[in-house]
């Protein structure tokens, strides 16, 4: 008898190898969304930030030295639990400006903020009074 056709053997090699191949693509994608999604989350932080710099800036004529003052100050001008590590916050000459920028994790990133190139582009606002 000639039968033509696969054997099981060579049907469960071509399974595993597609399984594997698919294994890597959708890691590469997910690690990609992920860092999409804590740059979403990282400008959504700036934009509240910021919000707590104009406060303390109406309160006090002059934006803070540091951003943990805006935590420490009572009461606080931004949420406690918020992680400042992420951010870089430059107070400008005669305190009446500044800058706040993070380092983005996904480097494809483009658009309004955004500069620098790639390993090092960072999302950044500039506020004057």
């Amino acid at each position: 008898m000639n039968r033509k056709g696969f054997t099981l053997i060579e049907l469960l090699i071509v399974i595993v190898i597609i399984g594997i191949l698919a294994g890597v693509i959708i890691g590469i994608v997910g690690s990609s969304a992920v860092n999409k999604a804590k740059d979403a989350s990282n400008k959504a932080n700036v934009h509240e930030i910021q919000t707590a710099l104009e406060t303390y800036f109406t309160d006090n004529a002059v934006y803070p030295a540091t951003l943990a003052t805006l935590q420490t100050n009572n009461p606080p001008y931004l949420d406690t639990t918020l992680s400042l590590t992420p951010y870089t916050y430059t107070p400008g000459t005669g305190d009446a400006t500044y800058v706040l920028s993070f380092k983005l994790l996904n480097q494809g990133d483009t658009g309004t903020g955004v500069s620098g190139t790639s390993p090092n582009k960072i999302y950044s606002v500039t506020q004057k009074q």
